[in-house]
């Protein structure tokens, strides 16, 4: 399905043979914002939540430098081509852990996101440098306040983070400190540390990746 004109306007539907979940859940990819991380990267991840009875969607939407505008309009038109009734869990990766709480504090139908190894405080990010200065090349010198989703807390939904001990793409620190601004503002949360590096947390075949598919059942699953 299509949101808009521009080739990266695009939700895809992954459509369980059975529904056995409440609500639908979409998958926001990451990569540091870089127009060569596509949506593939959720595509293994979506396939597997739908063959589990998740209505399931997998997001792409619009990168590169000055994304900041772009891409929060993006997912908002894209959340509005969901249908189903019930919950909606973001789950991010990265980047896309950034967008999905970005997403969540502008949209109440939001109920829960599921953050992997999320870039949730951007001050932090661009003090640390991290990859190569991403967020000062992607995002420019707007002002991060906007766009932080520590400094839009509390918010309506539930944040779950998920980090790697070996994470050297976006330290555990970042999630901590994530976690610390949580509990002083009042945001519902919860905080798991795991081990692995950055990109287990998108393999379906990991116990990571299974920890984040059980965060969905309270929430979702009709038998619960």
């Amino acid at each position: 399905m299509h949101y808009g004109a521009h080739q990266d306007q695009w939700l895809r539907f992954y459509a369980p043979q059975e529904a056995t979940a409440r609500g639908a859940v979409m998958i926001i990819h990451g990569g540091y914002w870089r127009e060569k991380y596509t949506a593939r990267l959720g595509e293994p991840l979506a396939m597997d939540l739908a063959a589990r009875g998740f209505p399931t969607y997998n997001l792409e939407y619009r990168r590169g430098p000055g994304s900041e505008a772009k891409m929060l309009a993006d997912a908002r038109l894209a959340l509005a081509l969901i249908k189903e009734e019930g919950p909606i869990t973001l789950i991010g990766h990265s980047a896309g852990g950034h967008l999905a709480c970005l997403l969540a504090a502008h949209e109440e139908r939001v109920s829960q996101v599921i953050s992997q190894a999320g870039l949730l405080d951007l001050q932090l990010a661009r003090t640390l440098r991290l990859s190569n200065d991403a967020v000062s090349e992607m995002l420019g010198d707007c002002d991060l306040s906007t766009l932080n989703p520590v400094e839009l807390w509390p918010m309506g939904a539930r944040v779950v983070i998920f980090h790697g001990r070996a994470d050297a793409d976006v330290p555990v620190k970042i999630a901590r400190r994530a976690a610390d601004h949580a509990a002083a503002l009042g945001q519902q949360h919860s905080l798991r540390i795991f081990d692995g590096d950055h990109f287990t947390w998108i393999d379906p075949c990991s116990h990571q990746w299974e920890a984040c598919v059980k965060a969905l059942y309270p929430l979702h699953y009709k038998g619960a």
